[in-house]
């Protein structure tokens, strides 16, 4: 696209001056400026504060309007500290990281390691970036599925971030291929289940309620390799600490057997939203409502 590199060059040009000016300071202190840049977002995004409102009046109807406008506000501060921490936490090394770290559920993770591969489910919900690090750092390279980034320059400050830490990168275009390889290794693949997929790729599972356009791949993947999902989520803790939090499995048996092959993708995605909404009814305003999760739904 004509200009697109001086574009990718400012863009660069202004992550490296924030990322330096956020080595700075205290990392405390970063997760604080990441809430005040988001609240300045929200105040100026119209769009994506238009639709987070949606999304919540969607999701939490029995709440009043001006309960869906104080956890929008809230919404955005936190994709601020999200942002912020992120590229704060890259001044610590591994021994560092893992300092600040408290992790609950680490046996779900070592129960499910049976040789088989495991499929490490996660969701745009708290600190997914550093939600990844653990698996990485501890028990080998998690091969994470992702878009690369439209800036190549930006790709590659993220691809040297995640091996830093234990992670590779599975590109999203391509992804089946690689990811069986993996698991066929007795390896660990990441994937955020949360996002809206393509309409000639997703399947229709309820999500806090109503019909939701969801990627089936976990659940293919998880049937034809008999790798268990593991959901893990990270949120932030005082004093710039982590915490990481490993659920229970879901298997791929764990079904009723007499379901034909898409009811039983269907059923297995199901519950893998079912986890990613219990855990987001905990917290709501730490996950990203202003990603059009709904798009495609009637009368969306």
């Amino acid at each position: 696209m004509k200009g697109a590199p001086v574009l990718h060059a400012l863009e660069y040009g202004f992550f490296l001056a924030v990322k330096g000016a956020l080595r700075l300071v205290p990392h405390v202190w970063a997760r604080r400026l990441g809430r005040g840049l988001g609240r300045v977002a929200h105040a100026v995004d119209a769009r994506h504060r238009r639709i987070a409102l949606r999304n919540f009046a969607l999701a939490f109807p029995e709440l009043p309007a001006a309960e869906h406008r104080r956890l929008t506000r809230e919404c955005f501060a936190n994709f601020g500290l999200a942002i912020c921490d992120a590229l704060s936490a890259r001044r610590f090394d591994l021994e560092a990281l893992c300092r600040r770290m408290d992790i609950e559920g680490w046996e779900h993770l070592q129960a499910a390691d049976r040789g088989r591969g495991v499929i490490i489910m996660s969701a745009h919900l708290g600190l997914w970036e550093c939600a990844a690090y653990p698996p990485g750092i501890y028990g080998g390279p998690l091969h994470v599925v992702g878009r690369p980034l439209d800036n190549p320059r930006l790709d590659a400050e993220l691809i040297r971030t995640r091996r830093k830490y234990g992670n590779e990168l599975i590109s999203k275009h391509g992804a089946a291929r690689p990811m069986l390889k993996t698991l066929a290794a007795g390896g660990r693949v990441g994937i955020l289940i949360d996002q809206r997929a393509r309409p000639n790729e997703g399947i229709w599972v309820p999500f806090f309620g109503v019909p939701a356009n969801t990627t089936p791949i976990l659940a293919r993947l998880s049937r034809r390799t008999g790798a268990p999902v593991v959901p893990i989520y990270g949120y932030p803790l005082e004093k710039g600490r982590y915490r990481i939090v490993l659920r229970p499995a879901i298997e791929p048996t764990d079904i009723d057997p007499t379901l034909d092959e898409e009811a039983a993708v269907a059923e297995l995605t199901r519950r893998y939203l079912a986890n990613v909404e219990e855990e987001i009814r905990r917290d709501p305003a730490l996950w990203l409502w202003m990603h059009d999760r709904w798009r495609g739904t009637a009368g969306r």
